[in-house]
């Protein structure tokens, strides 16, 4: 049926819970599809209604509810807002053809510099940027509609999986046989029992919120009536090393407990926390080593790292844009003290002069110069020239990043983001009541290994800033 996908399941009927799932292309793509969500967009579909109804994880949602009320004169320009409140997912047109999709931020669309006459290079996937030459980019051009039909999601269509409680993905193959059972707790087959459900898009945003949250995504998906959703304890783990790119910032912290109330930094700071929605989830779960601790993520990611590509994925490559997908084109570029270990999608475009009232840009990383293309008489027929990419963070066609500065920005231990000034400081140690005698302020440096412990406690905890930056508050209390 039209707008729904069928799904078995296998279930302990001792214990109620979901042994596995039996599935198919339609189903299993859903789920690969979480991976090359940006974590931007993950944060505004938990906050959608649905059967569970809205529910926060870690410190996204108050990261995003923050960038939400920024006031305008904070970020370089109008498209910074959007930018990071509805991030491209760098894999959209593999995410197109999937049944049951449930991103509805609004496709990548083409616009040129509208100088015509004298500008033919500028090119933005964002209305109004500002190009080098000084005009906006407002001229609409369009893919090939041939460029969209090659997408085929992202496993084969004949294939069938299996899929645990907690999201590992196995394929149904003949190593899939008893063992599979007894490594599932099924002692007998009359203590288990299959039923069929049918999963609506409703279901599938119920099923990202399970699976963020919790390590038994298919039993309290489907078995539990109001599942009891909650973060996973934060792990600390060592990632990374101290880095060449570091960012000075001074905490705030409340002394009778060790607690960070807020830090304050420049716009490279507000930069650094602000990229997190950008960041795809299955890139963050291989910059953390596939150890993120969120939900049953992990299991998704790494039983997909351990699939065999060349028999199960639709196209030789793809395997590597779902567990070390790459930041949509625009999204990173001139953020100065970019620290983490991710790209951005390479992606080159180029512009065919057409002899009808409309232009068509090809996308292809393959050419690298400018090219022509010939007719059946070897006349050239049309010629593409390679365009170049305008910042939609530009202000005036400079380089920036998302914070505009100089300026001073404050985090709140839950990642709130916020202009800093002396009185919105205090106010802010007037609704927490805190004595001023019951603080300590000390300067820190945030390199690569701080940076992803933060990530990684925003993903888990509310007070990302205390336990990603713990080390250094041990530090401070050995310095007493």
């Amino acid at each position: 049926m039209s707008g729904q996908v069928s799904l078995k399941l296998l279930v302990n009927k001792e214990t109620n819970k979901v042994v596995f799932a039996e599935a198919g292309k339609d189903f299993v793509d859903v789920l690969l599809s979480f991976l090359t969500m940006p974590l931007g967009t993950i944060a505004r579909l938990m906050q959608e209604e649905s059967e569970i109804g809205p529910v926060r994880v870690g410190c996204l949602s108050s990261l995003y509810d923050s960038v939400a009320n920024l006031d305008k004169e904070c970020l370089w320009t109008e498209t910074c807002k959007a930018m990071l409140l509805r991030p491209r997912n760098s894999s959209e047109d593999y995410c197109r053809s999937l049944k049951l999709n449930i991103d509805d931020t609004e496709p990548t669309g083409h616009f040129l510099c509208s100088n015509h006459d004298e500008c033919s290079s500028g090119l933005s996937t964002f209305r109004n940027g500002i190009c080098h030459c000084g005009h906006s980019t407002t001229s609409v051009v369009w893919l090939p509609e041939h460029v969209y039909y090659k997408y085929k999601g992202f496993v084969n269509g004949g294939a069938t999986f299996i899929i645990t409680d907690d999201l590992v993905v196995i394929p149904n193959a003949m190593d899939a046989g008893l063992g599979l059972f007894q490594s599932c707790g099924v002692k007998c087959p009359s203590s288990v029992q299959t039923m069929t459900v049918n999963v609506t898009k409703t279901k599938v945003l119920d099923l990202l919120k399970c699976s963020l949250l919790s390590k038994s995504t298919l039993t309290d998906l489907f078995l539990v009536e109001k599942p009891w959703l909650q973060n996973s304890s934060f792990v600390p783990s060592v990632v990374g090393d101290s880095g060449d790119v570091q960012i000075k910032v001074k905490l705030v912290l409340r002394k009778s407990d060790g607690k960070i109330l807020f830090a304050e930094g420049e716009e490279d700071f507000a930069d650094f926390l602000l990229s997190f929605l950008t960041l795809p989830l299955g890139g963050v779960v291989r910059m953390l080593g596939g150890y993120s601790s969120v939900g049953s993520i992990d299991g998704l990611y790494k039983s997909i790292v351990d699939l065999n590509d060349d028999k199960y994925l639709t196209e030789k490559g793809l395997k590597s844009r779902l567990v070390d997908p790459g930041i949509a084109p625009q999204f990173q570029s001139n953020i100065c003290k970019q620290m983490f270990p991710i790209c951005e999608h390479a992606t080159e475009y180029y512009y065919s002069e057409c002899p009808f009232d409309y232009c068509t840009i090809v996308r292809n990383q393959f050419y690298k110069t400018d090219y022509y293309e010939y007719n059946k008489n070897f006349e050239k027929s049309k010629m593409y020239s390679r365009l170049t990419l305008v910042d939609p963070k530009s202000s005036e066609g400079s380089t920036n990043g998302y914070a505009k500065g100089p300026a001073m920005f404050m985090a709140t231990d839950d990642l709130a983001v916020a202009p800093m000034t002396p009185i919105s400081g205090l106010s802010l140690l007037s609704r927490l009541k805190i004595p001023l005698n019951d603080l300590e302020e000390k300067v820190v440096a945030i390199g690569i290994k701080e940076g992803l412990s933060i990530l990684k406690a925003s993903l888990t905890s509310s007070s990302a800033l205390t336990h990603g930056l713990s080390p250094l508050l041990t530090v401070v209390k050995e310095e007493k």
